[in-house]
């Protein structure tokens, strides 16, 4: 080290280090300026012409560097330079420095920016020594071998770290970063190899005539400087030209952006905006000037009146809190105008606002608000309207339609028992539609809700086709049902909506179809099973089945249609499969018959002992588990013994008390009857009776009410609890849930068949003394 600084202090003079140092520095920067262009050049001829360009700045300025240093000097002999190895030392220092910068630009990587790096080190070194080799003078030459391994080393480490830090870092710094490590590296390869050499004089040799002299060498290295220069000069000159382009580009865009756009800097001067801002301000009487700061701005549009939207907290504070990186915030001009105001920062300290007129987004937002809650208002009044319609409907059909089953259990001759299935058909239609439209307003209201329980499928399967038999019988159809040996297990599914959706594609299929068959099919592939349902009907073509599933659309709509309906069947069977996790599909053809199919994932369960699945598909007690009680069908009771079992009926409706009375007394059932609820309450604490009828609409107490009394007086006294079957007009799920939560073991829906209600019966009644 002692040496090197011996060197430059004494055998150099400093002012030439000085100007070789800056030529050297003007070389570095105006390389990596290049060098940079190289790297945003997309055209390969383009990104080469710049890789030359920035290998021949480079060079020369390697080249340059080395030569006024070596003007510099002074070793007190005449000194000449051999005008073939000088020339070679300017083309070494070209093509190395040009290959140095050509792998990072032609191949991007870190470990290639090194290696690069480092060969740029090596060129400089093999400039400097064949440019000291072309130094003639009347001295030997003896070299120290560790100063020369020094400076290569220190040329090479330096490069290659110049090289890394303009990988590895970001913005200007990294640039600079390189050019202030590439700068050491040159000049300390430099004046350490100048260390290494000492001349001494013999004044034996003498100096060939050719060589060039110091004057001559001056002018070149004053060229080779010019020269650098002037390419630093011109890349200020593009870089500043394209700023200027690119910014007057961009500001342009920016002026047609309906948004107000403010840009400022690190210490939040405005140093930019668009017109939008500019009108923006204006209107709030602020004229914009560069440099104003935004404490300036947010000062005067709050003098101007604006506002935060919700007129909490210090206006001021919350502008002052709108810096760079706050959350966004609405404020209120002074013309009753909201803004939106976001704010960001920049990489360099500074941010950019934004401020959006969004009067007329949150006017809308307003309207659609104000419509979805006026649709949701409508909604739920559709719904209890339909509810309402449905109980007030479902009360006297129920009336019609019991009437009807006690009179088709009584002697009535030929014509009067055809009278009577008239009545019971057009009753049960009636109902159909009326479920048909309940369902609809639970699916468009999405208060549809599955409640899995352990069901058999193959049970399930088997109800539907019983239901469907006789009638596909009376038509002469054969209604098959296929079951593989592994569908027909216990699942945990929806029971009651899988025998909804099941039994509405059957019914269509029997309605549909004239000759042939109708087939329910299940089949199982892993956990999943499909459902099928074929018929050899009169098909359907593509554009039918395009309306086929929508609401209240039918197959045929014209005034001399052969099928009655409302349309819904299939719309609602979509939505129940949707809700289960399937898609029902459809395939037919015109004349071809039709194919009714959707898959759902059901995985099988372990059979548990003591319960089986009825004929519903729904969990039920074994009847022939420790028991020995014959199992009930529901197109038949068997009559309970007469004097055996006394029922509590509760109904305001004088209507529907009589017709379950009837029906009651057409099974030989003894029965009494309550009015209201609290009536209901006092005959079942007496105790006389094995079971209660429950209505839920009712005056002075509900049926909710009056079966959570009941249950607390069974609980209060110790007495065994008796079976509460509630039996409305009001079916919906919430009346069912509500029904059980108070206490109730069953619903029966309005209008109940005979053999539905003494099913029922029986079956808590008989349970209840069985437990005992």
């Amino acid at each position: 080290m002692y040496s090197v600084l011996t060197c430059v202090l004494v055998e150099h003079d400093l002012r030439l280090v000085v100007l070789a140092a800056l030529v050297c520095a003007s070389a570095s920067a105006a390389a990596f300026g290049f060098h940079a262009r190289a790297l945003r050049a997309r055209a390969t001829t383009n990104r080469l012409a710049w890789i030359g360009l920035t290998g021949l700045v480079a060079g020369s300025g390697v080249w340059a560097t080395h030569f006024i240093a070596m003007l510099a000097y002074q070793p007190w002999l005449p000194i000449g330079y051999a005008p073939v190895e000088t020339a070679l030392s300017l083309a070494m220092a070209i093509v190395g420095m040009g290959l140095g910068f050509a792998f990072p630009a032609l191949q991007p990587g870190r470990r290639v920016a090194m290696a690069s790096g480092g060969l740029t080190g090596m060129a400089v070194g093999a400039m400097h020594f064949t440019g000291v080799a072309a130094m003639r003078a009347q001295a030997r030459f003896e070299w120290d071998v560790g100063y020369v391994i020094a400076a290569i080393a220190i040329g090479v480490l330096a490069g290659a770290a110049a090289f890394t830090a303009r990988t590895m870092l970001r913005g200007h710094v990294r640039w600079a970063m390189a050019t202030v490590l590439l700068l050491l590296g040159i000049v300390g390869l430099h004046f350490t190899a100048m260390a290494a050499v000492r001349l001494v004089p013999d004044p034996t040799m003498a100096l060939p005539s050719e060589l060039a002299g110091r004057a001559v060498l001056a002018t070149a290295a004053a060229v080779m400087a010019a020269m650098i220069l002037t390419a630093g000069g011109s890349l200020i000159a593009m870089e500043r030209l394209g700023r200027r382009t690119t910014l007057g580009g961009l500001r342009d865009a920016l002026d047609v952006v309906p948004s107000a756009l403010s840009f400022y800097d690190a210490r939040s001067r405005l140093v930019s905006w668009n017109y939008a801002y500019a009108r923006m301000m204006s209107d709030a009487g602020v004229d914009v000037l560069e440099g104003m700061t935004r404490q300036v701005i947010v000062d005067a549009v709050i003098r101007a009146g604006w506002r935060h939207l919700d007129d909490r907290g210090d206006p001021e504070r919350r502008c002052e809190a709108a810096d760079g990186g706050s959350p966004p915030m609405h404020l209120v001009t002074t013309d009753g105008r909201t803004l939106r105001h976001e704010s960001f920062s920049t990489a360099d300290g500074g941010g950019v606002t934004v401020l959006t007129d969004v009067t007329e987004q949150l006017e809308t937002t307003r309207v659609l608000a104000e419509a979805r809650d006026a649709a949701e208002a409508a909604n739920r009044a559709k719904s209890q309207f339909l509810a309402n319609m449905s109980h007030e409907i479902r009360t006297p059909l129920n009336g019609v339609l019991g009437v009807a089953d006690v009179l088709a259990g009584t002697k009535l001759s030929v014509r009067q028992r055809e009278l009577v299935g008239v009545i019971q058909d057009s009753g049960s239609l009636l109902n159909a539609l009326l479920t048909d439209l309940l369902d609809l307003a639970r699916v468009e209201a999405g208060a549809a809700v599955l409640r899995p329980e352990p069901v058999s499928l193959a049970n399930v399967a088997a109800s539907v086709r019983s239901l469907y038999a006789a009638r596909a019988e009376q038509k002469g159809l054969v209604l098959d049902l296929e079951v593989a040996p592994d569908a027909g297990g216990r699942v945990a599914c929806d029971g009651l909506r899988l025998r909804q959706v099941l039994g509405n594609l059957v019914n269509n299929a029997v309605k549909f179809t004239d000759t042939g068959r109708v087939t329910l099919a299940l089949s199982r592939a892993g956990d999943k099973v499909r459902f099928e349902v074929r018929d050899t009907g009169p098909g359907f073509d593509a554009a039918m089945k395009a309306v086929l599933f929508g609401r209240f659309q039918q197959a045929d709509d014209s005034s001399t249609r052969r099928h009655g309906g409302a349309g819904l069947g299939l719309a609602i069977c979509r939505e129940y499969v949707a809700l289960m996790g399937g898609v029902l599909d459809a395939r037919s053809e015109p004349g071809a018959g039709a194919v009714f199919v959707f898959d759902l994932e059901l995985p099988p369960l372990v059979d548990e002992p003591g319960v089986v699945a009825g004929s519903d598909g729904l969990p039920h007690p074994d009847p022939g588990q420790d028991r020995g009680l014959a199992v009930q069908s529901d197109t038949a009771a068997a009559e309970p013994e007469p004097g055996r079992v006394r029922i509590l009926v509760v109904d305001d409706n004088a209507v529907n008390r009589q017709v379950l009375g009837l029906m009651l007394d057409a099974v030989g059932i003894e029965h009494a009857a309550a009015a209201d609820g609290h009536a209901g309450l006092e005959a079942a604490m007496t105790g006389a009776f094995d079971a209660v009828l429950m209505d839920i609409q009712m005056p002075v107490m509900d049926g909710f009410e009056s079966t959570r009394r009941i249950r607390a007086w069974e609980r209060s006294s110790g007495r065994e609890r008796m079976p509460i079957l509630i039996v409305s007009a009001n079916g919906l799920q919430e009346h069912v849930d509500a029904g059980i939560a108070a206490g109730a073991d069953a619903h029966l829906n309005k209008p109940v068949s005979v053999p539905q209600l003494v099913g029922a019966l029986e079956a808590h009644v008989m349970a209840v003394r069985e437990a005992a």
